[in-house]
């Protein structure tokens, strides 16, 4: 009678851990992702370590727009560019991959950054001022006061469909579409809505 008890107890367990699990698995794909700044291409705004959650249900039925501040991954693999989920196989087995020289594989880049450019928009960059269907953005979150058009880039440029521009706000140290080009909605995992960490910087966006 005890043992039966006892297995019975265990399963419930295993059950409400699958449960727990599936859910945490749902909300993550679907709902919100959470994310750590690691490099320095947002100072002011976001510093390195800040701990940020993004929400991915408004991107569903709306569009991102000017001043969204949004996290996404670089470019997929061919053959998974309609991936809803934003990961891939290969994403999730480079968790615990290695190499040959016993070093784990990197996982994909995970940027964040701040729209400047929706599908249609003309982007120019010139005289160290960002220019969206030529008019002068003003842009009080930026480090410093200059952006820098760089080389990779011909400007003016239109925002094709489907696609970003985006800048980081520290725009000496970004890597962004001045670098890499405009980026698919398709890779944006979601709309950052709330810096976490450090507590006495909790902030709503």
């Amino acid at each position: 009678m005890g043992s039966n008890k006892f297995y019975k107890d265990v399963k419930e367990l295993v059950i409400f851990v699958i449960v727990v699990v599936a859910s945490v698995l749902v909300v993550q794909s679907f709902v919100i992702t959470s994310t750590k700044v690691q490099q320095h291409s947002m100072e002011n705004t976001l510093m390195e370590n800040d701990f940020l959650f993004a929400e991915k249900l408004s991107y569903h039925v709306t569009k991102p727009k000017l001043g969204d501040v949004v996290v996404f991954l670089e470019e997929r693999p061919e053959g998974f560019k309609g991936n809803p989920l934003g990961i891939t196989i290969d994403d999730i087995k480079n968790k615990f991959k290695k190499d040959k020289y016993n070093k784990r594989v990197m996982p994909r880049m995970r940027y964040v950054k701040r729209v400047i450019g929706v599908p249609g928009d003309k982007v120019d960059i010139r005289d160290g001022q960002v220019y969206v269907n030529d008019i002068a953005l003003d842009e009080p979150y930026i480090k410093g006061d200059y952006t820098d058009a760089r080389t990779q880039m011909e400007y003016p440029l239109e925002v094709p469909d489907d696609q970003v521009f985006v800048l980081g706000d520290n725009r000496k140290a970004s890597n962004d579409s001045r670098n890499f080009g405009c980026v698919d909605q398709s890779l944006i995992e979601g709309k950052v809505v709330l810096r976490l960490w450090p507590l006495g910087k909790i902030r709503a966006f």
